[in-house]
């Protein structure tokens, strides 16, 4: 049988998903998985379709982006509240695509 595109991309989410290799544990409501989580900066948002992520309202915010394989959680609802790590964080964006779940995360400086 031949491999589509596809199979080839799941099979790279074990590589990218590797705690070994970019993938650290987190514990994402509840579950202990092998996420990619990335610190992000207001720079990095440039583009992302909601209207108030701009510098002169988010100034006291942390962003987060989330990157989980689609078959171990879920796509949450924009506005819902994600804890990871035992700390709560309100969602942005989310979305899927390829077998990878991204959510950009906020939560207030501390």
């Amino acid at each position: 049988m031949n491999k589509t595109f596809r199979d080839f991309i799941m099979e790279d989410l074990d590589v990218f998903f590797n705690v070994d290799e970019m993938a650290t544990q987190h514990e994402l409501e509840g579950d202990t998985l092998d996420l990619v989580v990335v610190d992000t900066t207001l720079e990095d948002l440039q583009g992302f379709g909601r209207d108030q992520l701009n510098a002169s309202q988010e100034v006291f915010k942390v962003f987060k982006t989330i990157y989980v394989k689609s078959s171990e959680f879920y796509v949450p609802k924009v506005d819902s509240l994600l804890i990871l790590d035992g700390d709560e964080f309100y969602v942005e964006e989310a979305g899927e695509e390829m077998g990878i779940i991204r959510i950009l995360v906020s939560a207030n400086e501390s």
